[in-house]
């Protein structure tokens, strides 16, 4: 940790899905998660906008979207993939929309997931 990424993130990766009709629950769960890196200092910010609703009701709150910077040299570029969960330090999950990586290291685009 560091003054600008005070925060630590564990990064998983779902199980992909092979089942699905009549058989038993395919879809996600934590338990089938794989872990891809652990201990990762990052910084967390909110975004001011967030995704709305697809029901369109007027009193539905958007679903919060977050900025996760990870410094270069802590994961190196193609490690997260767009799908990829990321946990942080006090069990706070998001999903991540749209890992961007430049010189800087990582940018991911994520969204705040339910536990």
């Amino acid at each position: 940790m560091t003054f600008l990424h005070p925060r630590t993130i564990a990064v998983h990766r779902p199980a992909t899905q092979a089942t699905g009709g009549r058989l038993p629950y395919g879809g996600q769960t934590q338990a089938s998660e794989t872990e891809v890196a652990c201990g990762i200092p990052a910084s967390i910010q909110e975004r001011k906008e967030g995704s709305q609703n697809p029901t369109g009701i007027p009193s539905d709150v958007k679903v919060p979207s977050h900025y996760i910077f990870i410094p270069r040299g802590k994961l190196a570029n193609g490690t997260v993939r767009s799908g990829d969960i990321v946990i942080d330090e006090l069990g706070a999950r998001y999903q991540v929309q749209a890992p961007y990586w430049d010189s800087l290291g990582y940018r991911l685009t994520a969204m705040s997931l339910e536990a």
